[in-house]
């Protein structure tokens, strides 16, 4: 890692994860159509690429333990972070407006405006805004790195701290205490038993939706300290064995249908998430370092993120048209036409914007 500024099998894996994004994105239920089983099966093995954002980030962050010490890096996080969030979330939100206008559902249009905790705070003005926020409150735990490296925490502690957190995050998911994207809350049930709208909490809300995004990222944080040890060894030679990118491969494939239809949520989003990292890491080697093509799409990963519901609204009117069949039935067939044209899109159009410098820095963070 230390030899190269750029790891091009990680560029070539957040390229994978934004296509992921767009796949989970091009056909459910929400869309009122029957959905197939094999579709929803087929969306279901494509549910890593958060996750993988997220260990991509805490690799990078937890490299160096006073990284939280230096204005520069809070700068770039200010920068890659809450910029694009906040200019995202008006574009989306005067989106939605227009279209509920457009199409006389003027209900819609003023229950946008009824809840501005979760557009300022969660990222309600678009589904996938939410991952911004989330990633600002755990990039909070890089003040803790320097803790951990000074106590000098075995490998093997930090891996049960990591695996206590994931506990902990099984037990909310399954008693219903999650995050709530749809409704912007956390911790619902527990406020149900004592019959007390959470939404009325204000401040506490924003809080209690935040501790649970810091349990979230917790284990992220600490895996991500181990692998970062791991990879600085001098003996640690088995990503340079040529062999190994294919056992990665393997494991990456295992392991996500293990994660899928076998674990718990918090750890099955664990596995996906490092065993795509590691075979990220190891494939680099493989890549060089002047492939442009994968270097691009590292670089418009994050933008194809952010922008692909817009793009994607206007693929599905296309296909609407050009192929009617498309719109009958969520299907293995539609789903991939979907999101190879919406991906494919997103892409080109990310590319093209940010050859404009200033559109680059203040909308995909570049």
């Amino acid at each position: 890692m230390q030899q190269t500024q750029r790891l091009l099998g990680i560029d070539l894996c957040r390229g994978l994860a934004a296509f992921a994004v767009i796949l989970v994105h091009s056909g459910d239920k929400t869309w009122g159509l029957p959905v197939d089983p094999w579709a929803n099966n087929f969306r279901l093995l494509f549910y890593f690429a958060v996750p993988f954002f997220l260990a991509v980030s805490f690799l990078f962050m937890t490299r160096k333990p006073n990284l939280a010490y230096s204005s520069d890096f809070w700068r770039s996080r200010f920068e890659r972070i809450v910029l694009p969030y906040a200019i995202w979330s008006v574009i989306y939100l005067l989106f939605r407006v227009a279209f509920f206008w457009a199409s006389n559902r003027l209900d819609r249009v003023s229950k946008l405006t009824q809840d501005p905790i979760a557009i300022i705070f969660f990222g309600w003005s678009s589904y996938q805004l939410y991952f911004l926020p989330l990633l600002l409150v755990g990039t909070c735990l890089i003040l803790c790195s320097g803790y951990f490296y000074r106590r000098q925490f075995a490998n093997w502690q930090l891996l049960l701290l990591a695996a206590i957190f994931v506990a902990i995050n099984h037990l909310i998911f399954i008693s219903g205490n999650g995050f709530q994207l749809r409704h912007g809350i956390a911790f619902a049930s527990l406020f149900q038993l004592i019959d007390i709208d959470i939404k009325d909490l204000g401040i506490v809300r924003i809080l209690l939706v935040y501790l649970i995004w810091l349990f979230k990222c917790l284990p992220y944080f600490l895996i991500s300290i181990v692998l970062n040890r791991l990879l600085v060894k001098q003996d640690f030679q088995i990503l340079a064995q040529q062999y190994f990118p294919a056992i990665a491969l393997v494991l990456v494939i295992i392991g996500n249908l293990i994660a899928v239809f076998w674990l718990p949520k918090s750890l099955g989003e664990l596995i996906k998430a490092y065993s795509l990292l590691v075979f990220g890491i190891a494939i680099s080697r493989n890549l060089g370092k002047d492939n442009w093509l994968i270097n691009n799409l590292g670089r418009c990963s994050f933008g194809i993120y952010l922008i692909h519901p817009l793009v994607m609204n206007f693929v599905k009117i296309f296909l609407e048209k050009a192929y009617p069949l498309t719109t009958l039935e969520v299907t293995i067939s539609t789903v991939l036409a979907i999101s190879i044209l919406s991906f494919v899109v997103s892409w080109f159009t990310v590319y093209l914007m940010s050859k404009n410098k200033q559109v680059a820095k203040y909308l995909f963070g570049v």
